[in-house]
């Protein structure tokens, strides 16, 4: 089911402002999923993401995320 961006912009900013060179990928954001208590919907979100692809910012995470059809807003 789709969650709304501000699950997922917790972790997506988070990453970004900590390390802003980093180049994130599906199971980065599943790996903070796992160790935190994450909405179920969010890891679904982040689990559609495709292997292998690297995000350079938050807005290409967003993007990537709504042409999944994972965000409810």
């Amino acid at each position: 089911m789709p969650a709304p961006w501000s699950g997922y912009a917790e972790i997506v900013e988070h990453i970004f402002n900590v390390a802003p060179e980093a180049t994130p990928m599906r199971s980065d954001f599943l790996d903070i999923c796992y160790a935190n208590d994450i909405d179920d919907d969010v890891v679904d979100g982040f689990d559609a993401l495709r292997e292998g692809v690297q995000f350079v910012n938050a807005d290409e995470v967003r993007a990537a995320l709504a042409d999944l059809g994972q965000l409810s807003d």
